[in-house]
């Protein structure tokens, strides 16, 4: 039942890779380039470096609260062996409250490049992205698409959804970020950046269960007392007007993430080069306010909603039907509620808003080399049709120079169960995860994370060498690099 399947990766997550691209273990720090942009673009405005060529990058998690492997699954242990994990070790947190959630978010960054000057700077990016987000999913409902109809303990009981939304997206984003520096003085500086996106949009999914109550008295009947719900979808196999091709465009849109950074006493060695290595810390702290992914998709080609407002119905061998597609999804669902099977259409295009959030982040260093950053997201819901980003709180100490990095952050998503990741940088690698539990099979893990990029860049070097390495500069006759 491909329909079922879908729903249940909808509603906890199951089936799709990302949580969030915030990637706490390499975005916060000085060099993060690339993989720091989307969190504050104006991070890139007079960086420590002149240039960076990002080959590529790739973020991909996923966190749920209802989903989750037993932590003595030994699951990286096993798959290298060959050998699978039993099945009992991927079970469910059955519990009333609270009510489950999934978020998830992940990214493919193509060949990309910054150039970071005095006062102005600037940079491009094509990406592939896909993000999901459910949340209000009662515990009855998301057992029921996990065990199917015949879960008898739940049986002739009544049982009521409220408010329940979910989403998934994927889309191609291409983007041009300008910085600069606002204000330079010895004791403030000021900096601004904001990223530009134009979207192509490939697919789209939205469930809206407003008001539903419900009852199973056998495994063949399911009984409906009232309904109002919507949902859309822009997928591959929707029949007219739709392609079956995955990457075909079937909507567009526009998106901007920006942000300021305030440096206070900020000492321009630590980002000259030409006067590094004075073991002096580079400021006494970095405040940085950003607004992400504020805007939207509107999908048009091969798109179709629809609207089932208060509705009931007595489904006798619900537990026989096939949800083989949508557009046979679509006509069984609208047949069994309006006695037609196309009265529940609604509109043929939908607008959905992208996962929205205002982040601050708080980077204090105790020397050249060692920093603890503290950053909080929080997500801005833009109405019903808008996706949503996880809630998070990150602590991150890391050590840091030029061409090696690692850090350890402390992270905490939606007030359930904090985690802890690993991130190193070394020359043009970055590697890392914001969950290391699952790698580890130390306690029940809830998702997984892993990222990675490659990316070069150019120190403004005295030597002659252009890149910074080779022997100490010159004060004395060291040019202003930039």
């Amino acid at each position: 039942m491909r329909i079922q399947l879908l729903m249940l990766y909808l509603l906890t997550g199951l089936g799709t890779g990302a949580y969030a691209q915030e990637m706490w273990g390499a975005a916060p720090g000085n060099y993060a380039g690339q993989m720091g942009i989307d969190l504050n673009p104006a991070s890139i405005a007079d960086a420590p470096y002149r240039w960076e060529i990002h080959f590529v990058s790739l973020d991909a998690s996923i966190l749920n609260n209802y989903m989750y492997l037993k932590g003595d699954s030994r699951l990286i242990r096993k798959s290298v062996k060959g050998e699978s994990v039993e099945e009992d070790k991927f079970t469910d947190r059955y519990t009333r409250n609270p009510d489950k959630f999934a978020y998830g978010s992940a990214f493919l960054k193509y060949p990309a490049f910054i150039w970071s000057g005095k006062k102005l700077s600037a940079a491009f990016h094509v990406s592939t992205r896909a993000e999901l987000s459910a949340s209000k999913v009662p515990y009855h409902l998301a057992k029921y698409l996990k065990e199917g109809f015949d879960y008898n303990p739940q049986q002739n009981t009544n049982y009521a959804v409220r408010n329940l939304r979910a989403g998934l997206l994927t889309w191609h984003e291409f983007g041009v970020t300008i910085a600069g520096v606002l204000h330079d003085s010895k004791e403030y500086f000021w900096t601004g950046g904001v990223t530009l996106n134009y979207n192509y949009g490939l697919t789209g999914v939205y469930v809206r269960l407003d008001d539903a109550d419900y009852i199973l008295p056998a495994d063949t009947l399911l009984i409906v007392n009232n309904i109002q719900a919507e949902y859309g979808h822009a997928l591959p196999d929707n029949g007219t007007r739709g392609s079956n091709d995955p990457l075909a465009k079937r909507g567009k849109g526009y998106s901007f993430t920006a942000g300021v950074q305030f440096f206070k006493n900020r000492n321009e060695a630590f980002f000259n080069p030409c006067k590094r290595n004075n073991g002096e810390k580079p400021y006494d702290y970095r405040l940085g306010v950003s607004l992400m992914d504020i805007g939207y998709l509107h999908y048009t080609e091969g798109t179709r909603t629809y609207l089932f407002d208060n509705r009931n119905t007595a489904w006798f061998g619900i537990d026989t039907v096939k949800f083989d597609d949508w557009v046979t999804t679509d006509s069984i669902l609208s047949e069994q509620f309006y006695g037609n099977s196309r009265s529940s259409r609604d509109q043929r295009s939908m607008r959905m808003v992208l996962p929205a959030a205002a982040s601050v982040q708080l980077d204090v260093p105790f020397n050249e080399n060692v920093f603890l950053n503290l950053s909080i997201l929080q997500r801005i819901p833009f109405g019903p049709y808008s996706l949503r980003r996880a809630n998070q709180v990150a602590l991150t100490p890391r050590y840091e120079s030029r061409h090696f990095e690692i850090s350890m952050p402390f992270s905490f998503y939606e007030q359930f169960r904090p985690r802890i990741g690993l991130g190193l940088r070394f020359g043009i690698l970055t590697i890392g995860t914001d969950m290391i539990s699952p790698l580890l099979g130390i306690t029940d893990s809830y998702g997984a994370d892993l990222y990675f990029g490659l990316a070069w860049r150019s120190f403004k070097g005295c030597d002659g060498s252009g890149s910074g390495r080779g022997r100490r500069p010159n004060i004395e006759n060291c040019k202003t690099p930039k």
